[in-house]
């Protein structure tokens, strides 16, 4: 029996790498080429006009570039000193998070003339405000990106009820190869697994272990049973070819008749 992606493969597999780090030209843009993996790259523009010859050398090259927002806004939690909590998403209303949003998908066009069609949330985080105040900006992604990608909810999504706008991922800083092999390994049949990186190297709290990259990268270029592809061609896979098992909102109209004959008194006969 076929599995669910592209060729009957029986997962799908999505490389993220956010921030645009040096390392990730230097290290892992040679591994994933070598092998012929297309990946996604979340990058902040500032970083990129850096080394925007090499930047727009990737996206050429087929790897997707992704919005990670103009600012980077995280919790006050993962903010240190009094500048970054400028930047902190309790002191962001909706309004200011679709202007970051918007302000970094007008960069990403200027620089590579392509605009994104996927996000990835900063530090994994959905929300603004504070208490009652507090608010889900997921809506804002869903508008306007086909997938926004999650960061840290450690599972795979089943192609056919996840939510778009807010997939799970894999950290995978630290792993050793072993560990990282495993992850992909164990993973149900037809699920759709995201990693995300950020340092390329010796491993650590946010660098991947280069030669744990290499290893993955060899073995999943090798297995027919996974499709690996950038986030954008997942999810418009997804979109386009497999059925939902989510039942579609009713229609408006029917709504409004459904409720009006919920009200009208039953009379017997």
């Amino acid at each position: 029996m076929a599995g669910l992606f592209p060729g009957g493969a029986f997962q799908a597999l999505s490389l993220t790498f956010d921030d645009a780090r040096p390392s990730q030209l230097e290290v892992a843009v040679p591994v994933l080429d070598h092998y012929g993996i297309a990946a996604t790259f979340y990058v902040l523009a500032q970083e990129v006009r850096h080394r925007l010859d090499a930047w727009q050398h990737v996206a050429a090259s087929g790897h997707e570039i992704g919005n990670h927002t103009a600012t980077h806004p995280c919790s006050a939690n993962h903010n240190v000193g009094a500048a970054a909590q400028r930047f902190a998403l309790e002191e962001f209303s909706l309004t200011r998070i679709a202007a970051d949003i918007d302000r970094a998908s007008d960069d990403i066009e200027s620089l590579f003339g392509v605009r994104p069609v996927t996000f990835a949330y900063p530090c994994g985080h959905s929300f603004v405000g504070r208490g009652l105040s507090k608010a889900s900006f997921v809506p804002i992604v869903a508008r306007r990106f086909v997938a926004g990608r999650g960061y840290r909810s450690e599972d795979a999504n089943d192609p056919t009820v996840c939510d778009l706008a807010e997939l799970d991922a894999y950290q995978i800083d630290g792993l050793a190869p072993t560990e990282l092999m495993t992850l992909v390994d164990n993973a149900e049949p037809d699920r759709w697994v995201v990693l995300v990186g950020h340092h390329i190297g010796q491993a650590g709290e946010f660098t991947v272990d280069a030669g744990a990259l290499e290893t993955l990268s060899r073995h999943v270029a090798a297995d027919k049973n996974i499709w690996v592809a950038p986030v954008r061609d997942v999810a418009r896979y997804i979109l386009e070819t497999i059925p939902s098992r989510i039942p579609p909102p009713p229609a408006p109209r029917l709504t409004r008749i459904v409720r009006r004959l919920a009200r009208t008194p039953r009379t017997s006969h």
